[in-house]
């Protein structure tokens, strides 16, 4: 029998928000303690910790090769736009192998907006990567399906739902 996920060092993150909480946990792509950020007046600790076992954790391999030929693109992209010194070995890096060059310190979860009865959650997985050091990366998802791999721009739930989900 598999052993539930359990965040750890669940609390408040602000006094002045107590429905802005984190917890502490693995997340298995990057193999990292990453801290994992929701709102409970969305998302139960329950909940929170269900999606990440469930779905962020068992992650499909189509669903990690998507994240990885995304990655591969903007790396690709950036690498060929301007003239910065990188990692050894980032412009050889195919496939998942560009995961080594990428890392994710903090996922926010969310719920839609428009219909807080949707069952199906939203994350943004943050961190950075080797050849966009200036920007940051962020990992958009709706459950377990990929909707972005960029640099960080910041927009929360609404780079996960648009007005047409509404």
């Amino acid at each position: 029998m598999t052993e539930r996920f359990h965040l750890e060092h669940v609390g408040v993150e602000d006094p002045a928000d107590e429905n802005r909480v984190s917890g502490y946990g693995k997340l298995e792509l990057f193999q990292s303690e990453v801290e994992y950020r929701f709102n409970t007046e969305d998302i139960s600790l329950e909940e929170a910790e269900l999606y990440i076992h469930d779905v962020l954790n068992r992650l499909p391999d189509d669903t990690i090769n998507h994240i990885c030929n995304r990655a591969s693109e903007w790396k690709t992209e950036k690498m060929m736009s301007d003239t910065a010194d990188y990692s050894a070995g980032l412009a050889e890096a195919e496939g998942r192998g560009v995961l080594a060059f990428m890392a994710v310190g903090e996922v926010e979860l969310y719920r839609n907006p428009a219909d807080p009865k949707d069952k199906i959650l939203g994350a943004i997985l943050g961190g950075s990567t080797d050849w966009d050091t200036e920007n940051g990366m962020e990992i958009v998802m709706l459950g377990n399906q990929v909707l972005e791999v960029r640099e960080h721009l910041g927009y929360g739930e609404f780079a996960i739902w648009t007005e047409s989900d509404e």
